[in-house]
Formats: C-alpha cells, structure tokens, sequence
C-alpha cells in the first residue's frame, strides 16, 4: 500500500507571476522554491501549492498542457468564510460563487486566480440531520 504523508497539487499555469502574487498577497502563502520554470508555495499553516510553467522538456508529455480551468477546485478551508468573503470583495478578487451556506456542512464561496484555476473558500460546520449519515466516523 502507499501511504502519502503529504499533499499538494501543482497548477500548470502560463503565467507563473501572476500566481506568486495571488497566493503570496491574498492568501498568505510564502514562496519556497522560485525557479524559471516552477515556484513552490507553503502557508503559514503548511498548506502546499506548486505551479509550473507549460511545455518544460523535462516533463512527460501529460504534464505539458497549461491548466484550462475547469475540473478542478482547489479548496482551502478557513475558520471563517464571513470573513474571508469580506475580505476577498475588499480587495475585488474575482468572485464566482457567492457566500452561501450548504446542508452538508459547507459555508463557501469560489472565487477565480489569475490563471483560471477556481479556489473553494470553505468553513465546515454541523451537517443537517438529511447529510449526517454520509459522513463515515472512525
């Protein structure tokens, strides 16, 4: 069996300074790894993102293809989504999916980076009695 001990996806991106500021001046993330062609961002929390740029020779060809933008969320989750929400309209990030609260636990909202790749701001909360049972306990 594998058994990861860590997580982060990684975003190919044509434009891999429009991420490092999104990330670094929305959303708190740190630069730890800065190359031509790849830059490695942590949050202070260790939530962990990479983006690449598109067509590197040393990559597989699966990996050459810039990110369209759709088929991916990448979620993020915050201890307030009011918050968050508020702070994301005070400083005109591209909003798309309003502030709403889900039965299944989720108050959320989407909003869009500069690259296309859609983030899940999410606050998780008591599920209604309708969705408690799809939650599997250990």
């Amino acid at each position: 069996m594998i058994e990861p001990k860590s997580s982060f996806p990684v975003f190919i991106v044509k434009d891999l300074g429009a991420a490092k500021s999104f990330y670094t001046e929305n959303l708190g993330f740190d630069v730890v790894f800065a190359g031509d062609w790849y830059i490695h961002l942590v949050s202070s929390t260790g939530v962990q993102v990479g983006f690449m740029l598109p067509e590197q020779p040393t990559q597989p060809p699966v990996f050459q293809k810039p990110h369209s933008g759709e088929g991916v969320i990448f979620s993020l989750e915050v201890e307030d989504a009011d918050a968050a929400f508020a702070a994301a309209k005070s400083k005109s990030l591209k909003i798309t999916l309003e502030l709403r609260s889900e039965d299944w636990g989720q108050r959320h909202f989407c909003i869009q980076d500069p690259n296309g790749v859609y983030l899940d701001i999410v606050q998780s909360f008591e599920p209604t009695e309708e969705y408690q049972s799809d939650y599997v306990s250990k």
